[in-house]
């Protein structure tokens, strides 16, 4: 027989079915480890077997210019790339969250969408990553030092465009009509001290069920992102609790935080490649047909080493973003003052993203960046009830 106690309790969370919840957590989980299992095992058998030296070989003899054999290499591989984990793809987008009524997306605007990501992948992965093997070939001693050193105004200019620039080729992107949500939204900023331009409405609903909100732009060009699923199903004073954990983030300077840590970690990943690819190469040129480093047959050399330093690194980078969402919980509750709202929009995003209430510690080490929905909602209570006591 078995007794209570020896049951792990779940946390109850109103409106949630939790045993659904954690068969659409465990199904997800088990095609990411299916994919990533399929993607290393891919890019070991490609550089291995030889086929990417003789990709590259191929490339090369058809290109009017040498210069063109790098990114001709990588756009052939790209393309490969996406069309190896369409599957999975597939199975998640279109089947599992169809199934579990997270998604009402047509297959056919599902494609579309596969097809922009392909196209907008390789319009800006192409020249960066020819640029890369550029560098690594004139700089052999410090390359590493150099792309990792790039990373950094790449990387924030392209926090700030993607919102901007690459987000509307995918969605609608519309001025908030609804005076009374725009005003409250803007008097909640100037409170946090966070000026912004405007609110947009964003159409998210075309492709999940799941709310969101987010920030875009720099200085005075500042806004606030609203997905349709969040004004349509929340609450004002709900969505001023949404707003007011985005507000954290900028007042706090999150994305430094986060943009210092990605370059510490960059910086160790590019140093660990530098050291450790040329002896890879050395060892492997006999099956690989790759002898040195500025060869862009590498490629998959160089996607499972920094995958596996990624690996590595993703229990410090989760366990970082974890801290610093708490954190922002925390402030959301004190600036709207209304802690009982707070506890509902964490209890609405639950129901209505089918968040698994009590995950394993395991997957929370790995690959959580917020703290568990459950803990989120437990943490705002007590912090509510010591705000009281204030």
């Amino acid at each position: 027989m078995t007794h209570p106690e020896d049951v792990e309790s779940e946390p109850t969370i109103p409106g949630l079915d939790a045993r659904r919840a954690k068969r659409h957590s465990r199904l997800r989980l088990a095609l990411l480890f299916g994919r990533t299992a399929v993607s290393t095992g891919a890019m070991a058998w490609f550089a291995l077997s030889g086929r990417s030296a003789r990709l590259r070989t191929r490339v090369e003899q058809r290109m009017p210019d040498d210069r063109l054999t790098v990114p001709g290499y990588l756009a052939v591989a790209s393309v490969g790339a996406a069309i190896a984990s369409l599957p999975f793809e597939a199975v998640r987008d279109l089947v599992v969250e169809r199934r579990y009524g997270l998604s009402k997306q047509t297959t056919a605007g599902w494609a579309g969408d596969q097809i922009k990501g392909l196209a907008v992948n390789l319009v800006v992965g192409l020249p960066l990553t020819t640029g890369a093997f550029w560098v690594i070939r004139r700089r052999p001693r410090d390359w590493w030092f150099v792309l990792a050193s790039a990373t950094v105004p790449v990387s924030v200019v392209f926090a700030q465009l993607a919102p901007v620039v690459l987000m509307p080729i995918f969605n609608r992107f519309d001025v908030l009509q609804d005076e009374t949500v725009q005003r409250r939204i803007r008097d909640l900023s100037e409170r946090a001290g966070v000026p912004i331009a405007d609110v947009y409405r964003m159409d998210m609903s075309r492709q999940t069920e799941k709310p969101n909100a987010f920030f875009a732009g720099l200085g005075r060009t500042k806004r606030i992102v609203l997905s349709d699923t969040l004004l349509d199903r929340f609450e004002p004073d709900e969505i001023e609790g949404v707003v007011a954990h985005e507000l954290g983030h900028q007042v706090h300077g999150d994305i430094w935080r986060l943009t210092a840590l990605g370059l510490a970690a960059g910086y160790g990943v590019s140093y660990l490649a530098h050291r450790v690819m040329p002896r890879l190469v050395e060892a492997t040129k006999g099956r690989t047909g790759v002898e040195t480093l500025d060869d862009v047959a590498s490629v998959p050399l160089f996607a499972l080493v920094a995958s596996t330093a990624g690996f590595a690194l993703a229990p410090l980078m989760a366990a970082a973003s974890r801290a610093i969402e708490a954190r922002t919980d925390r402030y959301a509750v004190r600036l709207t003052g209304d802690a009982e709202a707070y506890v509902r929009v964490l209890t609405n995003l639950a129901v209505q993203s089918l968040a698994d209430p009590n995950p394993s510690r395991l997957v929370v080490f790995f690959l959580y960046s917020h703290p568990p929905i459950a803990r989120r909602i437990a943490e705002a209570r007590s912090f509510m009830r010591t705000i009281a006591v204030e």
